[in-house]
C-alpha cells in the first residue's frame, strides 16, 4: 500500500528551558533528546493508532508531523514529496488537519459555530459563495443539525464540540487528520458514536487518520495498523490485529495486559509495568524500556536494539522479540 506519509528517521532535539537543573543544563548548551529515530507511515484510508504512556513523545511527533515543531534529523515525504521547506509545509498544512484533545478549549469562545467550522476556509482564502450553507453542509456530513450554528461552544455537550471539531478539520476536504484523544472526556456511547463517525469518513472520503490515545481498546476497535511509543523510542509497528495477537515487544504486552476485561471470568495475568517512566533528563543507555522490564538482561542495559522485520507485517526494537515471561 502506498504510503501518504512517510516518517523516516525523525528526531527532535529541544533546547533545555526552566529553572534549577533546567536553567544548568543550558549553561552548560545541552538539549533534550525527546525523539529519535522515528518510523512510521499512513496510508489514505488508513487508520494508524499510536499508543503510549505520558511523556512517551506521542503529541511531539504529531506537532513535529505538521511542522508545528522543529525537527533535528530524518525526512518527511508527503504524497511521494518530501517535506522540507516552508512553501512544502503550507501545502502539507492544507491538505492535513489536527483535532486538539479538548474540544471546547480548542475553540474560540468568542465565536458562534458556524463560523468556526469555516473559519479554516477563511484563513486559507478558499472562495466560498455562501459561508452559511457551508457550514450547515459541514455539521450535516457530522450529524449535527443547522441549528447548531448559531450556538456558542460553551453552550455545546461534549459530544457535539466534538463533532464540530471534525466538521472544522473537513472544512478544507484533508487528506490526513492527525486526532489527539478524540474521545477523552466523553460517554461511552458518545465515544463509540464519535469512533464511528470517523471509521465511516475513512471509507466514505478516504481520509487517512492518525490516533493519538491512551484507550488500547478504541484503538483495537478502530485502527487498521498501531505504533508504540515509549520515552521518545518506537518499540513496535504493525496491523493492529497482529500485534493484539502476537505482541513481541514486552512493553505492549504490558500495555495489553492491562486493559480491562468485561468477562469477570478472564483472569489477567499480571504483567504490570513497574516503577515510573524515566525523564529524558536521564535517559537510561541501552534500550529505553530496560529499566521496568522484567526479561531485561545485560545486553539490554548496554546496547541500543535495531528495528527488526517479524512475520505479519510487524517491526519491533527489542533484542529478545516475543520472548514470554516466566511463570514460575
Amino acid at each position: 500500500m502506498t504510503a501518504l506519509y512517510e516518517v523516516s528517521k525523525l528526531s527532535v532535539d529541544l533546547l533545555a528551558s526552566g529553572n534549577g537543573l533546567c536553567a544548568q543544563l543550558i549553561q552548560r548548551h545541552l538539549t533534550i533528546n525527546i525523539l529519535q529515530d522515528i518510523d512510521i507511515s499512513i496510508a489514505a484510508g488508513e487508520i494508524l493508532g499510536v499508543v503510549g504512556e505520558s511523556g512517551s513523545g506521542k503529541t511531539t511527533l504529531a506537532r513535529s508531523m505538521l511542522g508545528l515543531q522543529p525537527v533535528s534529523g530524518g525526512t518527511m515525504c508527503f504524497d511521494g514529496r518530501e517535506v522540507a521547506s516552508r512553501t512544502d509545509f503550507s501545502n502539507l498544512r492544507r491538505n492535513s488537519a489536527f483535532m486538539f484533545q479538548d474540544p471546547v478549549a480548542s475553540l474560540s469562545p468568542r465565536m458562534k459555530v458556524g463560523a468556526l467550522v469555516v473559519e479554516p476556509l477563511v484563513i486559507q482564502r478558499r472562495p466560498m459563495a455562501n459561508a452559511a450553507e457551508k457550514a450547515k453542509e459541514l455539521l450535516e456530513r457530522v450529524g449535527l443539525p443547522a441549528s447548531i450554528a448559531g450556538r456558542f461552544p460553551h453552550e455545546l455537550s461534549g459530544g457535539q464540540a466534538r463533532r464540530v471539531c471534525v466538521a472544522r478539520a473537513l472544512a478544507l476536504n484533508p487528506r490526513l487528520v492527525i486526532a489527539d484523544e478524540p474521545t477523552a472526556g466523553l460517554d461511552v456511547s458518545v465515544q463509540g458514536e464519535i469512533l464511528n463517525l470517523m471509521t465511516g469518513l475513512k471509507k466514505t472520503l478516504g481520509l487517512a487518520f492518525m490516533i493519538i490515545t491512551h484507550n488500547l481498546a478504541m484503538v483495537r476497535h478502530v485502527s487498521d495498523r498501531i505504533a508504540i511509543l515509549y520515552l521518545g523510542r518506537l518499540m513496535e509497528t504493525g496491523p493492529t490485529r497482529e500485534v493484539f495477537a502476537r505482541p513481541a515487544h514486552p512493553y505492549t504486552r504490558s500495555l495489553i495486559a492491562s486493559e480491562p476485561q468485561p468477562d469477570p471470568r478472564k483472569r489477567r495475568v499480571d504483567l504490570a509495568i513497574k516503577g515510573e517512566i524515566p525523564s529524558v533528563l536521564a535517559r537510561p543507555p541501552g534500550c529505553a524500556f530496560h529499566t521496568r522490564c522484567t526479561l531485561a538482561q545485560q545486553r539490554c542495559k548496554e546496547e541500543s536494539p535495531l528495528p527488526q522485520s517479524l512475520p505479519g507485517g510487524r517491526t519491533v526494537r527489542c533484542h529478545f522479540p516475543e520472548q514470554q515471561p516466566s511463570t514460575t
